[in-house]
């Protein structure tokens, strides 16, 4: 159609490649690897509370298993945002890989 209307042809040129800032890279590592820290704290410090929990047989130490749970149900509670911000960081960090 371009020749029709007198137009020359468009070259096949591959589009510049963008170029992501050093602070738009940090972003990305900071959303791609907080969530996984938060949640090998949480089952480590979940763990430790079960595991010093059941060390004692006491009933006073019931108190920090009940605490494990807590921390683990917040885990659970807080998995779809830690989900979508490693989503997001995974997704930035391929972006300025590519």
């Amino acid at each position: 159609m371009s020749e029709l209307a007198g137009y020359p042809p468009q070259p096949n040129v591959r589009p510049s490649r963008r170029v992501y800032s050093q602070r738009y890279r940090v972003w990305a590592h900071v959303l791609l690897w907080t969530p996984i820290a938060i949640t090998v704290v949480g089952v480590i410090l979940g763990l430790g509370l079960f595991a010093a929990a059941d060390a004692d047989p006491t009933h006073s130490s019931s108190a920090l298993g009940y605490l494990g749970l807590v921390v683990w149900g917040g885990l659970a509670v807080l998995s779809p945002v830690l989900l979508g911000s490693f989503i997001a960081g995974l997704v930035m960090l391929i972006r300025a890989r590519s």
